[in-house]
């Protein structure tokens, strides 16, 4: 559809029809952008102690913790009252889903679940204020880089094996909106020629998705001769892990020279940070409040901490002081872009890995960590391919929660995606230990480190 269209008239009816404010908070956010620091820091301070107030009356969880913690939300005169209070951690949020939720929130609570990188399976719920908001953030800095709504979008993206009556309301919904979605867990030789042409046939504006496989694609390309930098791409934008140096490079000088910008989020967090034509990380502060951790004390600016945030708009199920487990640091220095939003950098968040399949796909991480995921009582895992044919599984799960079914679940699964011929081996365990450095790889491909993505060792 053409662009303007799309903009003035398709995707604001949509949002509309759900009950999402999207354009009047992105216009909010294109005027906040430029605010003082001092007026984004009472904005925030307003918009946090509304959102403690009303947890503290309506969910049961953090009406508890802040009894507990001799904390009045009423009372709250600065950010360091706020600062009294705990850090949130995924197995709390596990453990008290029923009292996280606000049971009356307008428009109701839409269900979302997440294991990433992570391991840790995380269920919780949004409101429609919630997606708004992050949508809006979306927008604008899509529009620092001279993309607008409207403009077609092309992402490589997770997408479920199985097409439900819903995901084929999804592909109408953004056929309508000038996007398309290519499966990322999909990539192979006999896919490739078809992902290209269907590129061709969009010619987006902007591509997006996981730096790993966009980066896998753009080699597979030139491996086969493709030439991707005549498309119409002007921006490629990478999220979801961190975005390497080589892999920046390579995207780039296959779409041509384009810009390759770097945003960082989560699904359960948000959409808390992206990075602005002068190279800096903004983080969207009239939405989230980010703090930076380390052993339970705030770091000073330029030194590692665990990356805490606090969405200001999901009242349905606050997460307040949220531990994220990724790593970054913050600089307390302008960006010359002229934008006073505050600024995170040196991301070290986990990354995923690839598992290559016997028929020769490498298949991102996420497409195992899926069907792992949504099963009752996982607690933790680890994904360990140790060759083509073979797969190992670390649970630990809560043996209250964990369905009798759970392992023919995991084989089938791993198999469906996989290929039948793929053996898989679940093991029960009371820990999963830490690699040498200190973090937890949550699936890691033997074969795909052997090889180095090595691609013509399977194509």
């Amino acid at each position: 559809m053409h662009p303007k269209l799309v903009k003035y008239l398709t995707f604001p009816l949509h949002e509309k029809i759900i009950g999402r404010k999207t354009f009047e908070y992105l216009k909010e956010l294109e005027r906040l952008q430029w605010t003082s620091p001092a007026q984004l820091d009472e904005l925030q301070f307003e918009k946090l102690k509304a959102l403690l107030m009303h947890a503290g009356k309506n969910i049961p969880f953090y009406a508890k913790r802040f009894s507990e913690s001799g904390f009045d939300p009423a009372k709250m005169q600065s950010m360091e009252d706020f600062k009294a209070l705990p850090f949130l951690t995924k197995a709390e949020i596990r453990e008290n889903l029923k009292d996280m939720t606000w049971s009356s929130c307008p428009g109701g609570l839409h269900r979302y679940n997440t294991g990433g990188s992570s391991g840790q399976p995380l269920i919780f719920y949004f409101d429609r204020r919630r997606q708004a908001y992050d949508a809006a953030a979306r927008a604008l800095t899509h529009r620092w880089w001279g993309i607008d709504v409207g403009d077609k979008e092309l992402y490589l993206w997770g997408s479920p094996l199985e097409i439900t009556k819903q995901d084929r309301i999804k592909d109408v919904r953004d056929r309508l909106t000038n996007q398309m979605l290519l499966s990322a867990f999909e990539l192979s030789a006999a896919q490739l020629h078809l992902y290209v042409k269907k590129m061709e046939k969009l010619k987006p504006k902007c591509l997006f998705g996981y730096p790993s496989s966009i980066d896998l694609f753009c080699r597979m390309a030139k491996q086969h001769g493709y030439e991707l930098n005549n498309f119409g791409i002007r921006v490629v934008f990478s999220t979801a892990e961190v975005l390497y140096e080589h892999q920046k490079k390579n995207i780039s000088e296959t779409f041509g020279g384009v810009p390759v910008a770097n945003g960082y989020g989560s699904r359960e967090g948000g959409f808390i940070s992206h990075e602005c034509p002068k190279g800096a990380m903004h983080v969207m502060d009239p939405n989230v409040i980010v703090e930076y951790a380390r052993n339970s004390r705030l770091v000073r600016p330029n030194e590692d901490g665990e990356i805490v945030v606090t969405h200001l708009d999901n009242w349905a199920m606050p997460f307040i002081r949220y531990r994220t487990e990724d790593i970054a640091q913050f600089d307390d220095k302008p960006c010359m872009c002229g934008r006073h939003f505050s600024i995170m950098k040196t991301i070290q968040g986990r990354t995923t890995d690839f598992v290559v399949t016997p028929d020769g796909r490498w298949q991102h991480a996420l497409s195992v960590i899926y069907v792992v995921r949504d099963i009752p009582g996982v607690a933790e895992f680890k994904i360990i391919q140790e060759t083509i044919h073979s797969i190992r599984v670390l649970l630990k799960v809560d043996a209250n929660l964990f369905p009798k079914e759970g392992r023919d679940l995991i084989v089938k699964g791993f198999k469906k995606r996989m290929g039948k011929e793929v053996n898989v081996t679940i093991e029960m365990v009371d820990e999963i230990e830490k690699d040498a450095s200190g973090k937890y790889r949550y699936v890691v491909s033997m074969v795909a480190e052997k090889h180095g993505f090595d691609i013509g060792e399977y194509f």
